[in-house]
């Protein structure tokens, strides 16, 4: 019931077509072929298997937001049933069922199983990395060869998918393989042929990672020139905290009501859980398991906070990707409290946490200004008309809904974005300046932000006449903000 109930919550706000600028990057380039992909994806900030994946939906239900929305739905959906498929018959049925709970539940989960982004399916490939990781650990110590081959094999599949998938996930694959490693090497006497085996995979994983090292290398440039992430460190504390309780993305992060209710019930879901775990090691309970999984997520914010000294690493939505795990070790330690009242009131607590998450999410995704700009672009574009934009983030979404059109992107601050942005093309081109306009003549659509300054502060006017004045358009998806102007050109 929890699975069923569960699957129809996260997937009742999924039906919808509204994009953000990073959505639209994602819908721009899922048509792309795989080698395509891989170069223009290495010139992004993420690798290239969650695109590769998306190029499938597309070769099966072609250029479809929608199919891409619910192929991200689905990865928590699997995820939720890995409750049941892996984590009960792993760990009992009560931390499978907390498990599927909380994976289904969870406001944040429930908002980012919809992004048409990489980040649900990292979670659940995070996931069963680790899971085969530790079936592979009780495997060595069960001295069972034949599971412990197999379990070898499917850790290595999911741990070489995790650094093809995020880089969060590349540094938790790594740490469970210096774990794992770490585990053998005290243990080599009685391992010594397990050991060898576990060396050859982690050679293998290293030799098929080789061809994206330079890629690697050039987006971390990117990260330290500032491309990539701008966050206060108040903000950033804040979110890491309660990521997980709330459902506000962070792109749009603010301090309202919202993110304290989630930050109050996160800490105090942290001193339950750290209250718990005193009292059950007193008893002399294994938390081995729990322990294991919340250390390798703390393990990996540590990481990426000492690597954060020289360059700006610790987002707060990429912490999506360990969630597995973070759900885990709480379900974990849930699972071994004998108070019912007590596992009742956190789970309803969760319960109206995520139902007003939910509905939250509900009323954004459906609310009719979302389909106002390209209704109301649709109603009057022509196949010849060009579109122009300065602001990607709107712009982006723009290339998304009418890539048929030529449009060109103004990259006044000269980004080093032309080749990642070629995820637009063939339909959208970089420029830095008006020059592309000296010989055109017919209709142009002009796209802005908060106000028409591309306009009023640096469009060319001589030949031209407006046959459209500004006209603003408000979406709740996301809050973006478009001004739309046609002029055309003698």
């Amino acid at each position: 019931m929890v699975i069923i109930l569960g699957i129809l919550f996260i997937f009742i706000p999924a039906f919808h077509t509204s994009l953000w600028f990073d959505e639209s990057y994602t819908v721009g380039i899922a048509n792309k072929g795989f080698l395509e992909i891989w170069k223009i994806t290495g010139n992004d900030v993420h690798p290239a298997l969650y695109y590769w994946l998306l190029h499938i939906v597309y070769l099966i239900f072609g250029a479809n937001i929608l199919a891409y929305r619910l192929f991200s739905v689905l990865a928590i959906a699997i995820l939720g049933i890995i409750g049941y498929t892996h984590i009960r018959k792993d760990f009992g049925e009560k931390v499978g069922i907390l498990f599927s709970f909380l994976t289904y539940f969870l406001p944040i989960m429930n908002t980012y199983a919809q992004e048409i982004r990489m980040y649900s399916w990292s979670c659940l490939i995070v996931t069963l990395m680790a899971i085969y990781a530790y079936r592979y650990y009780q495997a060595i110590l069960k001295k069972d060869e034949k599971a412990i081959q197999k379990n070898l094999c499917l850790f290595g599949i999911f741990s070489i998918g995790c650094c093809y998938v995020h880089y969060y996930a590349l540094v938790t694959t790594c740490l469970v393989n210096l774990i794992l490693l770490i585990y053998l090497i005290k243990n080599r006497e009685n391992n010594k042929k397990t050991l060898r085996n576990f060396l050859i995979l982690a050679g293998i994983q290293i030799i098929l990672y080789i061809p994206w090292l330079i890629y690697f290398i050039g987006q971390l440039q990117h990260v330290g020139g500032g491309f990539w992430i701008k966050v206060g460190p108040i903000n950033t504390t804040v979110e890491v905290l309660s990521f997980q309780f709330r459902r506000q993305l962070d792109t749009n992060f603010s301090f309202d009501s919202n993110t304290i209710l989630a930050l109050v019930a996160a800490l105090l879901m942290y001193v339950y859980i750290g209250i718990k775990i005193y009292q059950l090691k007193k008893q002399g309970e294994n938390l081995k398991p729990a322990l294991l999984s919340g250390g390798i997520y703390l393990g990996v914010i540590a990481i990426i906070l000492v690597v954060s000294i020289v360059m700006p690493l610790l987002y707060s939505r990429y912490l999506l990707v360990m969630t597995g795990l973070y759900i885990f070790a709480i379900a974990f330690i849930m699972a071994k409290e004998k108070n019912r009242i007590i596992t009742g009131i956190i789970c309803a607590v969760i319960l109206i946490l995520g139902t007003i998450s939910n509905v939250q999410n509900i009323q954004i995704n459906y609310d009719a200004s979302n389909k106002e700009l390209y209704d109301y672009i649709k109603e009057e574009i022509r196949s010849d008309d060009i579109i122009i934009y300065s602001n990607i983030g709107n712009g982006g979404v723009v290339a998304a809904y009418f890539p048929e059109n030529k449009q060109y992107f103004l990259n006044f601050d000269h980004w080093d974005v032309e080749e990642a942005y070629k995820a637009y093309g063939p339909g959208m081109e970089t420029v830095t300046n008006w020059d592309f306009l000296e010989d055109y003549t017919g209709r142009i659509w002009l796209i802005d932000s908060e106000n028409m300054g591309l306009y009023n502060d640096n469009f060319p006017k001589e030949n031209t006449e407006i046959i459209k004045e500004t006209k603003r358009i408000d979406t709740k998806y996301h809050d973006y903000i478009y001004n739309v102007m046609l002029i055309e050109k003698y």
